[in-house]
Order: structure tokens, then C-alpha cells, then sequence
């Protein structure tokens, strides 16, 4: 049996579910990074690596279909790369 399959936003290869990481709306004013990539919603997946190059061109906004603010994404991500 085959794992599911994602793009990376970033880089736009595709990959296991399972190596990506998931970004979601959570509705209000934020994104949420959903670790157990179990809540609902529309999702953005993307490669750890890839986050800069997916804050760069906006393609985290484009795949969420909002308007975001990218400074707070970028510090969810660093924190998620950190821990």
C-alpha cells in the first residue's frame, strides 16, 4: 500500500503526506500549523526547506486563498524548525 501523496507548495514536487508539513486557516486571523494534519479545512502542504521559498512567492496565501501576514507565518515556521 502507497502512502498519500501532497505538493510542496514551495517547490512543487510532489511527496509522502507523511514528510510534509501542513499549514491550515484556522478561520479568524492565523494560520496553524497542524501537526497531526487532522483538522479541517483547507490545507497548504510544504517541505521544511522549502518555507522561504514559499513565504518568497506568496504561494502559502495563493494555496490558502487569503490574504496573509507573512512575517507571522514565517515565525511559526522558524519556531517549528527550531523545536
Amino acid at each position: 500500500m502507497t502512502a498519500p501523496q501532497r505538493m510542496c507548495a514551495g517547490c512543487r514536487a510532489r511527496a509522502d503526506k507523511d514528510a510534509l508539513l501542513r499549514l491550515v486557516w484556522d478561520g479568524g486571523t492565523s494560520v496553524l500549523l497542524d501537526e497531526r494534519q487532522r483538522l479541517p479545512g483547507r490545507g497548504v502542504y510544504l517541505h521544511p526547506a522549502c518555507a522561504p521559498r514559499a513565504l518568497k512567492t506568496r504561494a502559502i496565501g495563493r494555496g490558502l486563498r487569503r490574504s496573509l501576514d507573512y512575517a507571522a507565518i514565517g515565525t511559526l515556521l522558524a519556531s517549528r524548525s527550531v523545536g
